[in-house]
């Protein structure tokens, strides 16, 4: 063996030491198991200590809540891009989690009674046909507050309904009642004017 290579103390095999951890404290200066050993003990031990594991983080991130801070902040400005396609496909792969959260949100702000699952709210589009209540339409489906948070609606799966995209954007604070007389007067607005 030369200067350049160390046997793992683990799987026994020669490697450069560079597959080894550092630790300055050891005669060579790097640990005594290679990196691929000591991920697989790294991930057996998170596994079976789960929840010790857990709270120690969670203490950490407590007591250097700057420090983690910083550091989000400067991993997410250093892989914008990567974060971005990531969160993308995950908005894509779970609308309906990402329509609960945003519902859940916008709820809290408001100070609404209710709350609902991703399983409700699909079960509620699933009974309207996953179709638009006001024109029918299929495409570009929203979560809509069919009473208004802002007129005392309820955050209740009851009150979640399917509402394409332009008629949810115009419906906006309006009752169903309201916005159906609108959409009413300018279809015949339309006729009339021709």
């Amino acid at each position: 063996m030369s200067e350049q290579t160390k046997k793992c103390s683990k799987c026994g095999e020669v490697k450069a030491k560079s597959e080894f951890y550092k630790k300055k404290a050891s005669k060579d200066g790097v640990k005594p198991e290679c990196k691929v050993c000591q991920s697989a003990y790294s991930a057996k031990y998170r596994a079976e200590n789960r929840e010790k594991v857990k709270a120690r983080h969670a203490k950490y991130r407590a007591e250097n809540r700057e420090k983690v801070k910083a550091r989000e902040i400067k991993y997410r400005a250093e892989n914008r891009e990567r974060l971005s396609v990531r969160d993308a496909k995950y908005k894509k792969d779970n609308l309906e989690k990402g329509r609960v959260y945003t519902q859940r949100r916008r709820a809290r702000k408001a100070n609404a009674q209710g709350d609902y699952t991703a399983e409700q709210l699909k079960a509620r589009f699933d009974y309207h046909g996953n179709r638009c209540v006001y024109c029918d339409s299929t495409e570009d489906l929203h979560a809509d507050h069919q009473i208004p948070l802002s007129r005392g609606g309820t955050n209740f799966a009851s009150n979640m309904v399917p509402a394409c995209a332009t008629c949810n954007k115009s419906k906006g604070a309006k009752t169903p009642e309201e916005f159906l007389v609108q959409q009413f007067n300018i279809a015949m607005e339309k006729l009339i004017n021709g």
